[in-house]
């Protein structure tokens, strides 16, 4: 699928930030923040400073705390280390409630697998994620690759957000963050998430709702590989049987929700499948 934006758009959209960010700042260096007399430095409205400002503001700063995001009864909590992104969830769950459904909703843990992990933390004391690989269920990559899909979906989930309130407060981070061995750069996420807003609009003028199902004609084995598609668009192409809708078969396929989406959005688009009529339910759905 075209991403949308070019470079010299991309460019812009770096210069802007930055600018809107020196604005923010003022001239100078200014003084170093002092947490124990400014816990709450940032407050506000995000219809003046939406997410990407206040990223790039913590991360000039080199920060270490908590954005707190609110939207139309939704939330996003952004933990920041020194600067960088080190976690973002969309509800205020303990650790192991997340990271346990975070590594099921990924197809990298079963819920036996995850209920003998939470029994030995029980026993242990040890973490989730330390009791996970310890017992063999799953690896630190796995968790480190989870938790890094779940932060970036939750930053460009509010990315898209344009009125609400934030705070940013300057804090220790909790245990569980703290033991994560995420950083993820603030501009990488910044561009990303502005590619996604842009094909999320695309997507959700074809796709505008999840009980949409799809058929497909039947196609011989060179058929397919005159298709050239590729491996996330071939398998959304091997789901698609006329039955269930799409939210049946982003369940069952193990992919995130928003790779899914832009996969079955190509290959519609390209008149591989086809709409059969949807169900009664209705509802447009966020796709980032």
């Amino acid at each position: 699928m075209n991403k949308g934006l070019d470079e010299e758009t991309l460019e812009s959209i770096r210069r802007a930030i930055r600018e809107e960010v020196r604005l923010a700042l003022g001239p100078g260096p200014g003084p170093s923040v002092d947490a124990s007399s400014a816990p709450r430095p940032l407050e506000g409205d995000v219809r003046y400073f939406r997410l990407p400002e206040l990223l790039q503001l913590v991360s000039l700063q080199r920060l270490t705390g908590r954005l707190s995001m609110r939207h139309e009864g939704q939330s996003v909590e952004v933990y920041m280390r020194r600067g960088q992104v080190a976690f973002a969830a969309g509800d205020k769950r303990g650790e192991p409630e997340q990271l346990g459904q975070f590594l099921m909703n990924m197809g990298r843990l079963s819920k036996a697998a995850l209920e003998d992990a939470l029994e030995r933390c029980s026993k242990t004391g040890d973490r989730l994620g330390m009791s996970l690989v310890k017992s063999g269920h799953a690896s630190a990559d796995d968790i480190k690759a989870v938790l890094e899909k779940q932060t970036e979906r939750s930053v460009y989930r509010a990315m898209a957000w344009g009125d609400g309130r934030f705070a940013f407060e300057l804090c220790e981070m909790p245990g569980f963050v703290e033991d994560m061995p995420i950083a993820l750069p603030v501009e990488g996420l910044i561009l990303e998430g502005v590619r996604r807003i842009e094909e999320g609009r695309l997507i959700a003028e074809k796709i505008p709702s999840l009980d949409i199902v799809f058929t497909k004609p039947a196609y011989s084995p060179e058929e397919l590989d005159g298709l050239r598609l590729k491996p996330d668009e071939k398998a959304v192409l091997g789901m698609v049987d006329g039955r269930r809708d799409i939210k049946e078969l982003i369940g069952a396929s193990g992919m995130a929700e928003y790779g899914f989406l832009r996969a079955a959005y190509t290959i519609y688009s390209a008149g591989i499948i086809r709409k059969r009529e949807p169900s009664m339910k209705t509802g447009r759905t966020q796709y980032l």
